[in-house]
Order: structure tokens, then sequence, then C-alpha cells
């Protein structure tokens, strides 16, 4: 089977000449670097002696031999290295599979490059560090070890094939690696964009530890305590293995982690061999050097874009939008009882479906979209008011509320104001449906599904501007008054119980449109979610019999078939919704009904539109934290298990945990930045509720209190 990740130590040739032979280096160095002109005559002397003294530490710490020329050093500084390359490696041949491997490839990883710098570019950044103070080179063993000026020591390459690989990679990295300067909001996991003027850029993070906290015999090792720098040189046996010597020696080593794309390690490397040593940093610089490597270093970030427009435009052509056709059963039943409405209905579809484009497209204005819309709802409204049938009129109903209902979702084309104002209409026109209904209940059978959707449709209005079966009240400017709390209690037990009560008939009508089916099932168990970990009783609502038909409704709806028919419609291509795929994963692996790494698997691939929103990527984390913490699951047969037979570790539950909690605090401050207030509360809320600690966005703010009270 091919390999997608492989390990590589691609450095320039192993070579340490005898130390005194490097003195003309170093002079030359710092004459390239003009630091007489900056320190003196007397300091640029003594900048050289510091960094002969750090020189002969660093070939101290290679194992290098002072006197005379090593080509394979086999002290602590390569010995570490290797023992990194080799844990890589060891990791990707596990089998079963190794999970934070399987992530990392899934994040995109395609290479691994692992390598210590050697003299010409230690002697290089020693020079810059002496110029910037030359106090930093001191003590040489505390500039080489954790938390000395020379952090980037020890480098670690990770590279993907697309840009926008690279946060997914940076996220997985938490696993690996522990990071003392991450960002308190985690927008990027601690990770900056490096530019430089001759066109180089990547992602880096400084100064991480090696630390996979996975891994029990390597995760005990100590990160925060100060260690003894002069104890490393005594630490090492002959007969240590690969993980002896990480155990050792992680705490003491910096690691310089960098993300890079396919193309841009391409370039880096063509630029580094031709320029960076010699013409970029080094003697012979030119400005009109390093423009034309910032041109080349465009041009290829231009071939990089369309690669990776390509690749994105190649998937989309899976998820083409497609005109809205309604519920299979709607047409099934306006054909039983009157094809011509049929034809009305459609024809009302197709009208709608090509106002919205022609408004997206610019061909007509807001004005024009809102006023042909009213007159379109107003029009099939008196046509289903005049139709004797009740079946017929009810659907020709919904279908005019369903017009107010997608303009309450064009928030990126309204103010809130008028989306409000959409919501209103719908929200009205949905609870004269509801209403009827309930003064017609010997409506024949059929009537039910409509019922349930017209439910459903109302609930999901008070999700997107109200905080929906979630028993916690707000004040805000975009906050919609949708109804009582126990209003829409009682709407959700009903449509639960007419869930229930479907026949087979009936189920089988809705069952001709799998997609449907799965949406209304998946939509239905989020609002179950929700009163589950918010709800409260209600006076006029009992929280027994609301718990007792979420039960029946996942007894008769939540199982393994349910699986089947998802995977069914993703091989038929007929979910056009990326941005669904990712909420109906996490609904299965809230169940226990699929493995948390199998959706991110799919989730990253459909990340590449951009279009999956922090919200719904935020569910993914929610329902993984309870899948492999809560529940204590590694696999979907132990979620069959009762809870204390599911025999998962203590450690690996910690790092779960960890993992997906901190993936959670990420998500939330962006979805803070992204979302209406409404959303984020709910967010937070389940994180608070899941994990048992509070949300914190005022870091930074109390800790400047505490200093001035203090």
């Amino acid at each position: 089977m091919h390999s997608y990740i492989t390990v590589h130590h691609l450095t320039p040739a192993a070579h340490f000449p005898p130390l005194e032979s490097l003195r003309s280096s170093v002079a030359k160095a710092i004459a390239n670097k003009r630091v007489a002109e900056s320190l003196g005559k007397e300091g640029a002397e003594a900048l050289e002696t510091q960094i002969m003294a750090a020189l002969h530490l660093y070939y101290r710490l290679t194992g290098a031999d002072p006197q005379q020329a090593t080509s394979e050093p086999n002290g602590i500084l390569p010995r570490f290295t290797r023992a990194l390359m080799d844990y890589f490696a060891t990791l990707e041949r596990e089998f079963p599979p190794n999970k934070e491997i399987a992530i990392l490839r899934t994040s995109g990883v395609q290479t691994i490059k692992i390598r210590y710098k050697f003299t010409e570019s230690v002697i290089k950044k020693l020079v810059k560090l002496g110029l910037r103070d030359p106090l930093l080179l001191a003590d040489p063993l505390k500039l080489f070890l954790r938390g000395g000026a020379l952090h980037d020591l020890i480098g670690v390459l990770f590279v993907c094939t697309y840009p926008y690989e690279k946060e997914w990679v940076a996220r997985s990295l938490y696993n690996f690696f522990y990071y003392p300067h991450r960002t308190d909001d985690h927008l990027l996991y601690g990770f900056y964009t490096v530019k430089k003027k001759s066109g180089y850029q990547a992602l880096h993070c400084d100064e991480t530890l090696f630390h996979p906290r996975f891994d029990e015999a390597l995760s005990s090792a100590d990160t925060q305590s100060a260690i003894e720098p002069e104890t490393i040189f005594d630490l090492l046996e002959e007969e240590d293995d690969a993980t002896a010597v990480l155990q050792k020696l992680s705490p003491f080593f910096n690691i310089e982690i960098q993300l890079r794309s396919r193309l841009e390690n391409v370039w880096a490397d063509m630029e580094h061999a031709n320029s960076y040593n010699v013409l970029a940093k080094g003697s012979g610089r030119r400005l009109e050097i390093t423009a034309q490597w910032r041109l080349l270093s465009e041009s290829l970030k231009n071939i990089e874009a369309q690669l990776q427009q390509l690749q994105i435009d190649t998937e989309q052509s899976r998820f083409r939008d497609s005109r809205r056709t309604g519920y299979t059963f709607v047409s099934v039943l306006l054909q039983k009882y009157d094809p011509e409405a049929l034809k009305l209905f459609e024809a009302s579809v197709d009208y709608v479906q090509s106002l919205r484009e022609n408004f997206i497209a610019h061909e007509i204005s807001r004005r024009e979209y809102i006023r042909e819309l009213g007159e379109e709802a107003e029009r099939i409204r008196r046509y289903a008011h005049r139709h004797p049938h009740p079946i017929v009129m009810l659907i020709l109903r919904m279908q005019s509320a369903y017009i107010y209902y997608r303009l309450a979702n064009h928030f990126e084309y309204f103010n809130r104001y008028d989306i409000r104002q959409f919501a209103h209409l719908a929200l009205k026109a949905y609870s004269h449906i509801d209403h009827y209904f309930k003064m017609h209940a010997a409506l024949c059978e059929e009537g039910a599904l409509l019922h349930i959707i017209a439910i459903l449709r109302y609930l999901r209005l008070g999700q997107k501007y109200g905080m929906g079966l979630v028993a916690f009240r707000y004040d805000a400017d975009d906050a919609i008054e949708i109804s009582s709390y126990g209003q829409m209690l009682r709407l959700f037990l009903h449509a639960l119980r007419e869930l229930n009560s479907l026949k087979q008939e009936e189920l089988d009508y809705l069952r001709e449109d799998n997609i449907a089916y799965i949406k209304i099932i998946h939509r239905f168990d989020v609002l179950a979610r929700e009163w589950e970990l918010f709800g409260e009783q209600s006076g006029m609502v009992s929280a027994e019999q609301i718990r007792e038909e979420i039960a029946a409704f996942r007894t008769r709806y939540l199982t393994v078939s349910l699986v089947d028919d998802f995977h069914a419609l993703l091989q038929r291509d007929k979910i056009k919704e990326p941005a669904f795929l990712a909420q109906f994963y996490a609904t299965l692996i809230w169940h226990g009904l699929y493995l948390p790494l199998d959706a991110l698997r799919e989730i990253i691939r459909l990340s590449a539109y951009a279009e999956i929103a922090k919200k719904h990527l935020f569910m993914y984390e929610l329902a993984a934290y309870r899948f492999l913490v809560t529940e204590r699951c590694e696999t979907l047969e132990a979620c069959r298990k009762p809870l204390h037979q599911r025999a998962q570790s203590d450690r690996k539950i910690i790092h779960y945990a960890n993992y997906h909690r901190e993936n959670m605090i990420q998500l939330l401050f962006h979805i803070q930045r992204e979302e209406p207030e409404n959303i984020f509360l709910r967010a937070r809320l389940a994180f608070e509720q899941m994990t048992g600690e509070p949300f914190r966005m005022k870091q930074f703010s109390e800790m400047l209190k505490k200093s001035r009270s203090s």
C-alpha cells in the first residue's frame, strides 16, 4: 500500500571541521553583518570570542571532535533528531493504525522532515543574535536548550498539499507537541505566518516541546518545571533506544515547527539552495536578486492558487445547487388530488428559484426581489384559500410560508431588521397552519407529514434567531421573540408524537425522498439534544413525556439502517450541501453510529470549499468529545456495551478531552466573531455543559484588572 507520510532527514551533508578552523568563517560572518559598525571593534572581537565558546558547546552537543573533521557525529543532538524520525516512522507502521498519525495524514500531511542546524547555519544565527544583544550568548548551554534564544536549533517541517490544509495540520499537531506560547484565543494554535522579502512564506511555531499526549511512555515528562542544563550530558547511555532518548531529552530541546504547502516547500528548497546561504543572507546580497526570487515566489503562489481552485471545483461539481422541487411525497399527494395544483406548485418553485438566482447575480434589485416574492407568496396563499381539498390547500399554504422562510435565511443580503420581519411573516404563516391542524384533528392521516414539516420549520426559525429549546433567555439587538418557551416545547412534543405514530405506509411516503427523511431525523434529534442539555420542565409540558417520546423516536429512527441510507445517498451524490454533511456526521457520532476519525476525513475534504461554518465544525468537536470522553468509546462495538465495560485508559481519556476541548475553544472564538450572539451562546453553553468548565473570553483584561488591584 502506498504510504502517504514519509519521514526524511533531508539536510546538507553533515560536516564538522576542526573547531579552530571555523574561526575564519565566524570572522567573515561578523564582517558581512558589519558588526563593528554597531558594536565597535572591541565589541566585534568580544562577539567572536563568545561565538567560538558557543560553537565549542555546540560540538559537545553534537558529539563532533573539536580537533579533527567529523562526518557523522553521535552526540546528544543527532541522537535526539534520529529518535524523532524513528518515532514517526514507527507510528506509521503500527497496526492497528495509530489514530494520531491517521489524523495527521487525514489533515493533508505528505512529508515530514526533521533536521538540526549544522555549523554554517549556527554561525550565522549566533552572529544575528549577538548583534541583537551580546548578553544572549553569555551562557552558551542555556542558549541552545529549552527557552534559549536559538529556538530553531531543531526543526520539524510538515508539508501538505494545499494551503487550506495547513490549519488542519496545526490543529492535529497538538497531539504531538506542547506549545508554551499558544495564543490565548487559540485562533491558530500558536502558529504565525512568516513572510520574508525574498518571498518565503510558511506557518511557524517556536519553542515547542515534543510531547505526544496520547503516548503514556512519553507524555509523563514535565513540560513546566525548570531544567538543569548541565545534567543533559549525563542522561544518555550507549544502549538507549529511541524511546529512552526521547524520554530523557524531550524536556531539554526547543523544536521549531514549520508548515508549508507542497509548492511553498519546492520553492523554499530552491531559494535556500540558490540564495539563502550565498545571496539572501551572506556576501553578495543584491536587491535585484531578492526581487527576482520574490517574483518567482508570487508566480508559484499563483499556480498554487489555481491548482487549489481546480481541486475545489472538481470536488464541488458533486455539490452544485439543484433546483428545489419540494419533498417527493408532496408531489405525489398533489398528483393524486389535483394535477393542476401540482403544475401551479412546480411553477411557483421554479419561479422563486429563478428570482433568487437573478437577485444573487444582481440582475434584479433588492426592492424588485422582495416585491415579486411577496406577490408570489400572496398569489399562492389566495389560491390555497379557495381550494376545496384540505391537503392541497395545506401544501400550497406551506409553499407560501416557505417563501418567507427562505427570505428569513438571506441574512447575508439583508440587515437584521429586515430579517426579523421576514422571520415574523414566516412564523405567522406556520402558526396559522398549525392552528388549522389543531382545528381539524380528523384530517386524513396524510396530513401528519405536512404538520411535522410545518412544526420543524417553525422550530428551526426559533433556533436560528432565538435560543430554540434552550431554557436560557437573553436580550440582544438581533434577538427575535419567536414564541414562549412552553409553546415551542408543546410543538416539539406534538411533532415527536406524530413521528413516532407514523404508520409504515406514511413512512414509506417520506422515505421515497431519502434526503428529506434523513434531514428531518437529524433536525429533530438536534432539537432533542438541545433540550436534553439545557431544557427545563415547563408547567404545561411534562419533561417525562418529552423524554419518553425522544427515546421512542431514537429507537425507531436512529439505527444502523440510517447510516446505510446515508452512505447510499453519498455514493449516488444525492446530498448537495457540504455543510449538512458535517452536521449529520456529528449526529451519527453523538449516537455511537460513526467513528469521529472517519467523519473527520470527510469534513477536512469538504472544508476546501470554505462553506462549512465554524458552528458546524464545533458540533463535530462536541460530538467527538462525547463519544471519546463522556461515553469512553474508541470503537463502535464499545459503544454498544454498558459504560463500565468500555475499556478506555485514563491516559487516553485525558488526551482526548484536552484535544477536543482545545479545538472547541478555538472554534468558540471564531463563532463569537462570525455568528449572531444567540448562536455563540448556545455553543458556549454546550461547551460548558459537556466539559464542566467555564469558557472565558476576557483573559487579558482579567490579568490587567488583577495587576491594577494589586
